[in-house]
């Protein structure tokens, strides 16, 4: 008989003079996380995972559990807020449009902190499993790259080692929409502007999913699944889902290495399963072959759904799910 998951423990630590990489400061960075099971005394079975551009710490949920990708009777699994959203410190919470620019490197530093200092893992024992879809491989992409002595194995789902065209030119007509909103004011809004929230996530869910899909589900069904990423955009603070998705679409891991791909992935010391979807179009599939052809310890499978970039969301019983599990299981020789 399969285990329950463990009860999810919220959590939070406060970084003190965080420093960004753009210069700026805060003289307090908070880190939200939620925790399912418990560090053993070497506290070397920590899964940390990280979340998407949109997602919040609960997002992953469904991946979390006995017989799970992130398994809670091998791991104990944290799953983090990033930088702006959720739990950890925000625009919403005062700052706005003077709430710094925030990279990809920022969330991850913080969350290098949060393992290091917060969790007590110190400077010697390294994360077990290290994870995160789209913009959460984008974060573990870097942490491997930047502190490549900590982790043990990783797993990038729909990943890339920057943000394409594709991916820029759907973000940056959510910015037009938002900034359209005679509520927006350049970001000194004191009324949100939920119109354009929602038209703007509306717009982002057709990019997500692929053609096929979108002409092979009924039309009332494509229209709900909108109608819902656009609530959930407006569900944000306007500047809080505005600079998440500027993070994202700036980001590039070649940036601290003068654009030398290599150079940047040669840096990874980690066991790696890169994991598509083989009909990703928001990302593309050939930024995850790149990072399989050049990072040294790559494993390589896909999961081919014409759910695209959302093949990697957990929906228990479901074909793509099944496949997640699968692949991460056998990658990290879990039976």
């Amino acid at each position: 008989m399969t285990s329950p998951r463990p009860p999810a423990v919220e959590g939070t630590f406060t970084i003190n003079n965080f420093t960004f990489e753009s210069g700026e400061t805060m003289p307090e960075l908070r880190v939200g996380y939620v925790m399912y099971g418990t560090l053993n005394a070497k506290r070397d079975n920590l899964c940390l995972v990280m979340p998407g551009t949109g997602n919040l710490r609960h997002s992953t949920l469904e991946h979390v559990g006995p017989g799970r990708a992130y398994d809670t009777d091998h791991y104990c699994v944290v799953c983090t807020d990033a930088i702006g959203g959720g739990t950890s410190s925000q625009p919403a919470e005062g700052l706005h449009e003077r709430f710094p620019k925030y990279s990809i490197r920022d969330m991850v530093h913080a969350q290098y902190l949060l393992a290091r200092d917060g969790l007590g893992l110190g400077a010697t024992t390294q994360v077990a499993l290290l994870a995160g879809a789209s913009m959460g491989a984008f974060q573990t992409l870097e942490w491997l790259i930047h502190y490549p002595d900590s982790v043990h194995n990783a797993v990038l789902l729909v990943p890339g080692w920057q943000a394409n065209n594709t991916f820029k030119i759907a973000t940056a007509r959510m910015f037009d929409f938002i900034e359209l909103d005679a509520n927006w004011q350049g970001g000194a809004y004191t009324v949100q502007p939920k119109a354009a929230q929602l038209a703007a996530g509306k717009h982002y869910f057709a990019w997500t999913v692929t053609d096929d899909y979108l002409e092979t589900t009924d039309y009332a069904q494509v229209q709900q699944e909108a109608q819902a990423a656009g609530d959930w955009f407006a569900h944000w603070d306007a500047m809080g889902i505005v600079r998440r998705y500027q993070a994202s679409s700036q980001h590039d891991v070649t940036k601290p290495f003068g654009g030398d791909l290599k150079q940047a992935l040669q840096r990874v010391k980690a066991k790696v399963l890169v994991l598509p979807c083989s009909q990703d179009r928001l990302l593309g599939v050939e930024g995850a072959k790149d990072l399989a052809q050049r990072i040294q310890h790559a494993s390589y499978r896909e999961v081919d759904s014409n759910w695209g970039h959302l093949a990697w969301r957990p929906v228990p019983g479901s074909t793509q799910t099944n496949a997640v599990t699968k692949y991460v299981r056998e990658f990290l020789r879990l039976h």
